[in-house]
């Protein structure tokens, strides 16, 4: 059977999928599936829909589009499952604007009810259910060599990690620096991605471009998943990368296990926290050093958007901060500074084993 799209969302802009599609009856409801869908009622639902161009536009009742099987744990907005069962005319729950559908687990009203759909089958091609997999970036155990990676992660979603990701950004390529630009965890969206792209990084790559819909799955892939991405972006020979984590320190989104990771921490040159208040810049500081090992160069975000909280974090918790409203000249200062340090260390690393 073949169908006409109406739409096509951003979580399948890598799999270039053509206007018409075949459709077949047998669904494997896995990670990553291709389907598709018919929007139902639009009527007092969040209807919006990320297109593959960026844009944010919305859905109407009767929109045939394909949507992508995955997870998502979010505390503002919803959670959801993938199904372990699914056929033609099972109702699911349109999870992101980017196209990320599944088993609704909990709603947050306040931002709005979810969009229902309707599944019509799997899109197929040569007979083979699509997934995002198909066409993903390979996935990587080790990152033996990495441009150094500035960290930038926050205590919960919307807190300001792309807004301070992008005046770093600005200002190293302002000093002539090509620098690289990488989301490794959260749902699949292209809206940071956009954003970091915009400030003037480039190659720009995230954890969908690696086949998955989000990182609250199964944390070995998740990780696999962002060494390949950063190896990516290093083909590109970068002079710097600022990779962004979505979501917070603490949750399903599998940011903890990427911190760890010894491949990845050992190209780290900074981790700018951005936190929602001075309870969460104290927790940031304790689960960053303590369980996670690494040090916080930084904690900014609306924790300290004024002097006072500037004052009592710097002064009670011995980590510098910095608003990150305006101009954000001590935050740069502390990066240089560990890059020139980064740099000097791997030289060292590189005449010793010559």
């Amino acid at each position: 059977m073949q169908k006409q799209l109406t739409k096509i969302p951003s979580a399948l802009r890598q799999l270039d999928l053509p206007s018409v599609v075949e459709v077949h009856e047998h669904i494997i409801p896995e990670e990553g599936a291709i389907v598709l869908v018919e929007t139902l009622t639009d009527s007092g639902k969040n209807n919006l829909l990320e297109y593959t161009s960026g844009r944010i536009g919305f859905l109407v009742e009767g929109d045939i589009i394909p949507a992508v099987l995955g997870k998502r744990r979010a505390l503002r907005e919803y959670s959801g499952d993938i199904p372990s069962r699914l056929a033609p005319g099972d109702i699911l729950y349109f999870l992101c604007e980017s196209g990320v559908i599944g088993e609704i687990k909990g709603i947050n009203e306040q931002w709005g009810l979810p969009m229902q759909v309707k599944v019509l089958g799997s899109i197929v091609s040569n007979g083979k259910q699509l997934n995002m997999k198909d066409v993903a970036i390979p996935r990587r155990q080790t990152l033996e060599k990495s441009a150094p990676i500035i960290g930038v992660v926050g205590t919960c979603m919307n807190i300001g990690k792309t807004t301070a990701i992008c005046k770093l950004i600005k200002h190293f390529k302002l000093q002539g620096l090509k620098v690289a630009g990488v989301k490794l965890a959260g749902v699949a969206s292209t809206q940071d991605l956009d954003k970091i792209s915009d400030a003037g990084a480039s190659p720009v790559l995230g954890f969908m471009d690696a086949g998955l819909p989000s990182t609250c799955n199964n944390p070995t892939e998740v990780v696999e998943v962002a060494l390949g991405v950063l190896h990516e972006v290093n083909q590109s020979q970068p002079d710097l990368i600022v990779a962004e984590f979505g979501d917070g320190i603490l949750g399903e989104y599998n940011v903890g296990q990427i911190i760890c990771n010894q491949e990845i921490q050992k190209h780290v040159c900074a981790f700018i926290v951005s936190a929602a208040d001075l309870v969460a810049a104290w927790g940031a500081k304790e689960i960053m050093q303590q369980q996670y090992g690494v040090s916080v160069t930084l904690i900014t975000g609306p924790a300290v958007n004024n002097d006072t909280g500037v004052h009592y974090v710097e002064k009670h918790f011995n980590i510098p901060a910095e608003s990150n409203l305006h101009a954000m000249p001590k935050t740069i200062s502390l990066v240089e500074s560990n890059l020139i340090a980064f740099r000097h260390q791997q030289a060292q690393k590189v005449t010793a084993l010559s």
